[in-house]
């Protein structure tokens, strides 16, 4: 089955690699670029450091080692294994869900008051983490160190979306919100993008699904963790429910 990766190219090629393996058909639709800010922190020490992303700890690593801190928490276990990739000792981040609303409802989190508290994220995004540390009196501020922009468009977004329409059947793959605006936005100038909406779309989190339902798109599957194991194991099932069952 053919399957539509819209992560961007310098961050697909490992999913990239699993969906092959799985028998499956990757096909490359980059969706955004991100670009890197110059920027740094307003203090050299916090009590309190969080990253919002794995895209935030690639780009903010560089500033952490220039500053001091108590403690670090990331918002999933994906952020969480790119700090160990980095040998970043990790205090906490929820097991189950990667969101602001879980992060805020570790028992490690909500203890935090009157605490100095940086977050690690990319320019824009919700104010839901930053609003909730505030109620516990804690002193929060941004560092912004990357933003997305929608990719421009080339041959090689042509090329995969003629050979994915070729099939009544095929995945499309959305790790973000931007990234679903911006799928829209370049299939838009290539062709109807009502065609896409005969598709299965799988999803990284509820968040996703609710916005991506309300743009039109109701074949839309949740994946039970936000890591590329998420995403794989739907397709594996997925290719399990299509396969006839052996008569004995």
């Amino acid at each position: 089955m053919n399957v539509l990766l819209t992560r961007p190219l310098l961050q697909v090629k490992k999913l990239q690699s699993m969906v092959l393996k799985s028998g499956n058909k990757p096909l490359l639709f980059p969706t955004l670029r991100l670009n890197s800010i110059d920027v740094k922190a307003e203090k050299s020490h916090y009590n309190v450091v969080i990253f919002i992303s794995a895209n935030a700890v690639e780009h903010g690593l560089k500033i952490l080692k220039t500053m001091g801190y108590h403690q670090i928490f990331a918002v999933g276990g994906a952020t969480a294994r790119k700090l160990s990739e980095n040998d970043i000792r990790i205090d906490d981040f929820p097991r189950e869900n990667a969101s602001s609303e879980a992060l805020l409802a570790l028992d490690s989190v909500n203890c935090l008051h009157h605490k100095t508290i940086l977050i690690f994220r990319g320019r824009g995004g919700r104010e839901t983490l930053r609003q909730g540390l505030i109620k516990q009196d804690n002193q929060v501020e941004y560092v912004e160190v990357y933003e997305r922009v929608s990719h421009d468009i080339n041959s090689l977004h042509y090329q995969s979306l003629n050979e994915f329409l070729l099939s009544n059947e095929g995945i499309i793959t959305i790790t973000s919100i931007d990234s679903m605006k911006s799928l829209v936005e370049i299939s838009s100038q290539i062709f109807d993008i009502n065609k896409l909406k005969n598709y299965l779309l799988v999803v990284l989190s509820d968040r996703i699904k609710t916005y991506v339902n309300s743009i039109g798109f109701d074949k839309v599957l949740v994946t039970p963790d936000t890591s590329d194991n998420g995403i794989i194991s739907v397709l594996i099932n997925l290719n399990t429910l299509d396969k006839p069952v052996k008569s004995s």
